[in-house]
């Protein structure tokens, strides 16, 4: 459990590099050389890029410019170490989980949705439950009217592109426990921001974040407990 653990610190390390170089324009492609700070552009040393542990040992601080490293770091390392422990044995499994992450903080940050880790859903999605195409498309559907008639002030395109993914993931009624679960959250944190005077009536708020929280709730919803809900998903 220990290694499974310290892989996935190095696995999520790994994500926090696709979250910023697959958003940010003027970072450079994931492949392309040593491991940088993002805000000085200093190579970091190998003692700088040991997951979690670095970020404890400099304090959260960049060892060169010493501005603070964003929380995000040892979240997604953290985060994903105890995905990989709790999803070892199902390697489909952990590839959702880790474009999840992937795509939540990137919406969360950037306000962007990576077309990379929507396609790794959707070959996922293909994969396993092709059946559930309609439902995807149904969803597919809904979100693109939404985003047509908001003019995309409503939500962005690429939730549009990330609910058909979703949707074979999910099938019915699972897709509708997404939907409310997001609703209820998203609409929740958008009062909250509007309270604090955070954001004023017309602002967007990232979508997608919301629907990857929602879609995880739905896949660990029983089957058995969704028959009890027969009032809210006939």
């Amino acid at each position: 459990m220990l290694f499974l653990f310290i892989l996935g610190l190095c696995i999520g390390s790994f994500l926090n590099v696709l979250i910023w170089r697959l958003n940010d324009e003027k970072a450079p492609k994931f492949w392309q050389g040593r491991s940088i700070c993002p805000k000085c552009k200093h190579s970091l040393a190998w003692k700088d890029n040991i997951p979690l542990l670095s970020f404890i040992l400099l304090n959260g601080r960049c060892r060169y410019c010493h501005k603070k490293i964003s929380l995000q770091y040892p979240l997604v390392e953290l985060l994903t170490a105890v995905v990989t422990v709790l999803l070892a044995t199902n390697f489909i499994s952990l590839l959702t989980a880790y474009c999840f992450i992937v795509i939540f903080f990137s919406d969360w940050i950037y306000g962007l949705i990576p077309d990379e880790a929507t396609l790794i859903l959707l070959i996922v999605g293909i994969f396993l439950n092709w059946n559930n195409w309609l439902i995807g498309l149904l969803a597919l559907l809904v979100l693109l009217s939404v985003f047509l008639v908001t003019r995309g002030r409503g939500i962005g395109f690429g939730d549009v592109k990330l609910i058909f993914p979703l949707g074979l993931l999910l099938g019915w009624p699972k897709i509708l426990v997404m939907f409310y679960a997001a609703s209820i959250m998203g609409g929740g944190y958008a009062l909250f921001l509007l309270v604090l005077h955070r954001k004023k009536f017309g602002d967007t708020i990232a979508l997608g974040p919301f629907l990857i929280i929602g879609t995880v709730a739905a896949l660990c919803i029983k089957d058995s407990l969704l028959s009890n809900l027969w009032w809210l998903f006939p």
